[in-house]
């Protein structure tokens, strides 16, 4: 499910069992977020990253990857259970991407595709059970 606002920008995702939570809102400097901004400003045509902010609920690490289209998988790195992390990676134009996971010795989750725009802020929450997800396969 996509849904735009006007104030301030986003787009929201959310997987079947709400195991992660999809988030990507424009913001107008580190940290802060300035509901004013104009969206066609040159001030965001600088900006060619994308930060992802995870929120890992569960007691087990977390392995993240940022899954491009075109087939590019960016290892993001590690989140420790209970924890939360943020990363950042360069992203120079608008295209869908997808956020695997994978806990340490328990499952593997991938989210729907989501449309990205340099500048835009994720946040992806990985749940406290989520081997019950549909989007989530159970590891041998």
């Amino acid at each position: 499910m996509e849904r735009r606002t006007h104030a301030p920008p986003a787009l929201r995702l959310a997987a079947l069992a709400v195991v992660a939570a999809l988030t990507a809102c424009a913001s107008s400097g580190a940290g802060s977020q300035d509901r004013t901004a104009n969206p066609f400003s040159q001030e965001l045509e600088g900006r060619r990253e994308v930060q992802i902010q995870v929120m890992n609920f569960n007691f087990s690490d977390a392995t993240v990857w940022a899954l491009a289209r075109d087939g590019r998988r960016n290892r993001l790195g590690t989140v420790t259970g209970k924890t939360d992390k943020t990363f950042t990676i360069p992203w120079t134009f608008s295209e869908p991407m997808r956020i695997e996971f994978d806990l340490l010795a328990d499952v593997r989750c991938l989210t729907e595709q989501i449309m990205v725009d340099p500048g835009d802020v994720l946040e992806v929450q990985i749940s406290v059970d989520p081997s019950s997800d549909p989007q989530c396969t159970r590891r041998r």
